[in-house]
């Protein structure tokens, strides 16, 4: 199944994101996937590509280092509503019990996140992005 997505996947563990990227890779074809392990690294590549002809998704983690995924977001959000058209936000996470639902609430309260999906990603997770 061809789809017309793109992906940026933002995590600090190299492990997660070479995972992520093989997921998506077996899961459709021809598909355009950019990996960071560093959130501030992929702000600079939307900022100087701003959109291409098929809307990109970001698959980012919440807790890194450095710049976590609020900061990343928080800069997201004041790139022009032209760039931030082109691109969906899904926030990557682990919930467990030892999850703060505090962040799950607060990361929601942006309004470039489009929805939290739970680690692993799935087919059906990513078929709820994607609709």
């Amino acid at each position: 199944m061809n789809i017309k997505f793109s992906f940026i996947i933002i995590d600090d563990s190299e492990l997660d994101c070479f995972v992520t990227k093989k997921f998506l890779e077996r899961s459709y074809e021809n598909l355009v996937i950019k990996t960071f392990q560093n959130a501030n690294h992929a702000l600079e590549v939307i900022r100087e590509n701003p959109g291409n002809n098929s809307p990109t998704v970001i698959l980012l983690d919440l807790q890194m280092p450095f710049m976590n995924g609020f900061d990343f977001v928080e800069e997201f959000e004041k790139f022009p509503a032209d760039i931030q058209k082109n691109y969906r936000i899904a926030v990557l996470t682990i919930l467990t019990s030892a999850s703060n639902p505090t962040d799950i609430y607060k990361i929601l309260t942006y309004k470039a996140v489009n929805s939290i999906i739970e680690k692993p990603l799935t087919r059906e997770k990513l078929l709820s992005i994607l609709s």
